[in-house]
């Protein structure tokens, strides 16, 4: 059976960062993702695998950090094949990529405009004018109920429509609307609780540009009399 819905090629990645860094949130930051998303990857691969695949230390020289359990170095080292899934099934619903499509505008920075209120900044590159269409995955989206400092360049308020709980009702997944758009967000317990999210809850999404991915080829732009004007 795939462990595709379990565990993924960044899983492994992470670990293989956490065994460098022997720090969470340089090991996340070396691998694209949140250090929350990182947690949340550690917990479902201890359960997915049945034990632990990261240790805290204390003290020292190195005033503490992380390390990775005999288990999570068995599979840095070997990848998943050499572990056993503790159940031999997924621990995880398959969530399928937000699709976005919009207008490509290259100034005054590359971004993508969703109907008419959604500009989404992008790191990929398009001839200004074409119709694109990006995939947003649900766990690559950080929800927050207050702004703080983030390298990411899409800050998007919105309103949370509803929660949908997982099988087992290991996490959940939002959808949150901003503007005219529907988003789905994935998200753990703990955040749901920390930050009192319920239907009618006003939060804030943050989204790098790297995390929106162009799908397809994109169309390119009506040639009319008139020049275009972004």
């Amino acid at each position: 059976m795939s462990r595709a819905p379990t565990v993924t090629s960044t899983d492994v990645a992470l670990l293989r960062s956490l065994g460098r860094a022997r720090s969470v949130v340089d090991a996340s930051r070396a691998v694209g993702i949140s250090r929350d998303r990182a947690v949340y990857r550690l917990d479902r691969l201890a359960r997915a695998f049945g034990g632990p695949v990261v240790a805290s230390i204390r003290g020292g020289r190195a005033h503490g950090g992380s390390v990775l359990t005999p288990l999570g170095d068995r599979i840095a080292r070997g990848g998943f094949d050499s572990v056993e899934l503790l159940d031999g099934r997924p621990l995880a619903a398959f969530r399928p990529p937000n699709r976005l499509s919009g207008t490509y505008h290259r100034t005054p920075t590359p971004r993508v405009r969703v109907g008419r209120s959604l500009d989404l900044a992008v790191a990929f590159p398009a001839e200004d004018g074409a119709r694109v269409s990006v995939l947003l995955d649900p766990e690559a989206v950080v929800v927050a109920r207050r702004r703080f400092p983030s390298s990411a360049r899409n800050v998007l308020p919105g309103r949370v429509e509803a929660i949908a709980r997982g099988p087992s009702g290991l996490g959940a997944t939002l959808v949150v609307r901003c503007g005219a758009v529907r988003l789905r967000v994935a998200v753990t317990d703990e955040p749901i609780r920390q930050l009192r999210l319920a239907p009618g809850a006003r939060v804030l999404l943050y989204v790098k540009a790297t995390a929106l991915r162009p799908v397809g080829r994109a169309a390119r732009p009506r040639r009319t009399g008139a020049p275009f004007s972004p």
